[in-house]
């Protein structure tokens, strides 16, 4: 899908209210309809705001109004006689709720971006007094949303990954920082007769392991924790999925190099993330550098910063599959 430039809805203040207003209100209507469970039960079949409303202990009053919303958006269906019903957008909007309540948070904290800017930290932590992975730490629901997040964007790049990058031969895969595992599982599963470790930080690690347990895969995979920053477990194969995204340079060129202790001779290094375009362009890569901004220290890089990044803690650039629509393949090897 074409990125449309957002200043073409500056061009008079009807436009720029149209914008402004409804992804708010889209956002705030579909995290209150899936937290309360109410697209979860129009999912199982239509019914009335009264079904509803008794199905999921809310006021069906407000409720009627909140599914007008998205009805009168067409992200639901409403008939003649008052019932409504899922479609294909409710899926994906369901599918989507922990982006949308990772989304929600993010922009409490970018409530306070221009603090950050006149002063030191993130405006993340200007918002909720901490950084946001220590946050996490003392915050486990908020900690599942955002894997949960992850998992979600694992999905939309494994579709572009397999079809558009295949890895070379490999017999041992390291997804560093792999969250759930969602992108380590989907690889083994692309990949028969290969081994996976799933590596995160020690808490992260362990709730990963029920889900790993679950998998028909799971015989094939290690779940260890520990820090990137200090040690990783060695393999032929190491991804980083929105790792290096999180961080700044130096910190970038510490975990690059911690790699570079273990990696294997004939290994391969495989970043997912976005590139930046050297010209300004109205896509993903654009708007997500500015939501690292806003969570953290770390940004989104053009292809020759990624190319620094190597150089500078003992690798080249190999290879490359460009996603204009999201996230990038960008392959390193050893030097």
């Amino acid at each position: 899908m074409d990125a449309r430039a957002l200043g073409q809805y500056f061009e008079n203040p009807d436009t720029l209210f149209q914008l402004v207003n409804n992804t708010a209100v889209c956002m705030v209507a579909c995290n209150a309809l899936n937290r309360t469970g109410v697209i979860s039960r129009l999912l199982e079949g239509p019914a009335d705001t009264a079904v509803l409303a008794a199905s999921c202990q809310v006021p069906a009053d407000r409720l009627a109004r909140l599914l007008d919303y998205l009805t009168a958006h067409e992200i639901i269906e409403k008939a003649a006689d008052g019932t409504y019903s899922a479609n294909a957008r409710t899926q994906v909007m369901h599918d989507a709720r922990d982006y949308l309540v990772s989304t929600e948070l993010g922009a409490k904290a970018g409530s306070k971006m221009h603090e950050s800017l006149k002063g030191d930290g993130t405006p993340f932590e200007h918002f909720f007094g901490q950084p946001v992975f220590e946050y996490f730490s003392s915050n486990p629901d908020a900690a599942a949303s955002f894997g949960g997040f992850m998992g979600w964007m694992t999905r939309r790049v494994q579709r572009f990954l397999f079809a558009e990058h295949r890895f070379e031969p490999f017999s041992t895969v390291v997804d560093i920082g792999g969250s759930m595992g969602d992108l380590l599982l989907a690889i083994l599963e692309e990949y028969p007769g290969t081994n996976g470790i799933l590596f995160d930080l020690p808490a992260t690690a362990e709730i990963a392991r029920a889900q790993v347990a679950e998998s028909p895969l799971a015989d094939r995979v290690e779940v260890v924790g520990g820090s990137f920053f200090e040690e990783v477990p060695t393999a032929d194969l190491y991804t980083l999925k929105q790792i290096l995204h999180d961080w700044n340079d130096e910190e970038c060129r510490h975990i690059l190099s911690t790699i570079r202790k273990a990696i294997v001779p004939g290994g391969r290094l495989a970043v997912i993330d976005h590139i930046v375009s050297d010209v300004p362009t109205p896509n993903e890569a654009q708007s997500t550098d500015i939501a690292m901004m806003i969570w953290d220290t770390g940004r989104e890089r053009r292809l020759a910063e990624f190319e620094a990044l190597f150089a500078a803690s003992g690798y080249r650039l190999d290879r490359m599959t460009r996603n204009p629509a999201g996230h990038s393949v960008i392959e390193a090897v050893p030097v």
